[in-house]
């Protein structure tokens, strides 16, 4: 599975949260987490730094991190 990369903030946002989480119920398509985790190793260390700030504001606010989000570079679309 390769999927289009999106410039959306909130594919973005998911591609941080899913590129190291197992999915117990396995809801998300393996080769999905397999390519944002590629897609996180292809980050800078800036922009690793942003991801990881951007983890760290999704615990309290979903808007905040989307906007962190933002900076970074397009990401995998997160299949339905």
């Amino acid at each position: 599975m390769t999927s289009k990369l999106s410039d959306d903030p909130r594919y973005k946002l998911q591609a941080v949260l899913n590129h190291d989480q197992p999915d117990p119920d396995d809801d998300l398509a393996r080769a999905y987490r397999a390519e944002c985790r590629a897609w996180f190793e292809r980050l800078t260390e800036d922009e690793a730094w942003i991801a990881v700030m951007t983890a760290l504001a999704y615990e309290t606010d979903e808007d905040k991190a989307a906007e962190l989000a933002s900076a970074l570079p397009p990401a995998p679309r997160r299949p339905l």
